[in-house]
């Protein structure tokens, strides 16, 4: 068996887990047990995904992903419901002013807040007008770690940290963790569930950091201070929109 225990974020994995059980058992680990917090599943099967796996292995990962995903556009109000945090257009705005008003953020040298305070509404408009296609669950930890290989397909077991948004999102790790020469038939295998341009896809990309600082921001809200996890993920916030910063910059 496999016990884990999350940080609490909201709904908590055990109620997505047993919630998407009943649609997509053949994708998930069986869940033995579960509590507040945590949760016991029956050992994964196969093994972890590798870059030096086949193609058709990155492939058969991607579709799995995206079936998921166009699946689940059907229960977005139930999953809001269970208390999973919205990153659609309507609520993208104020979330990332909301993130410029966070103490980790306005811990930041004070020029390059200002800088990132400057950019802001280019990085909300470039959102919105990005987001076309309908939203959907996106699990926000698809990296290869956390897909395994299996004689049954893909295995994916990492829903600690879910959000409403758009589907690119769920297949960004595993770009950032597939061989360059691999990216563009994984984009094409995840775009065919989903009915999805690779226009479209192409530009909601361009917010994949801005996505991920938020998604590090929310899971400060659920540690300790002193925890050095803590420090971690408020380090990486404020380096993330660096990054950002000096990539905006550079383009102008």
């Amino acid at each position: 068996m496999w016990i884990k225990h999350g940080y609490g974020l909201p709904p908590g994995e055990e109620r997505v887990l047993h919630a998407l059980s009943e649609r997509w058992a053949h994708r998930l680990p069986a869940v033995v047990a579960s509590w507040p917090g945590a949760v016991i599943t029956e050992a994964f099967e196969g093994r972890e995904l590798s870059p030096s796996d086949p193609l058709d292995h990155w492939l058969s990962a991607a579709a799995a992903i995206a079936e998921i995903a166009a699946g689940e556009r059907a229960h977005v109000g139930d999953w809001l419901a269970l208390g999973v945090r919205d990153r659609r257009p309507p609520v993208w705005k104020a979330t990332v002013e909301s993130l410029m008003e966070s103490p980790v953020v306005r811990a930041m040298e004070p020029v390059v807040l200002r800088q990132c305070q400057e950019l802001v509404p280019g990085w909300i408009s470039r959102f919105i007008d990005g987001f076309a296609g309908p939203a959907t669950l996106v699990p926000q930890d698809s990296g290869c770690c956390n897909i395994h290989v299996s004689d049954r397909g893909p295995l994916l077991f990492d829903w600690a940290d879910v959000v409403i948004g758009h589907p690119v999102f769920s297949c960004d790790r595993l770009l950032d963790q597939a061989p360059g020469p691999f990216h563009a038939p994984i984009i094409d295998a995840f775009l065919g569930p989903l009915d999805l341009s690779r226009d479209e896809f192409l530009a909601m990309r361009r917010s994949n950091v801005l996505h991920e600082v938020l998604r590090y921001h929310d899971e400060l809200g659920f540690l300790p201070p002193d925890d050095p996890a803590h420090k971690w993920l408020a380090d990486s916030v404020r380096s993330q929109l660096r990054v950002l910063v000096e990539h905006e910059l550079a383009q102008d």
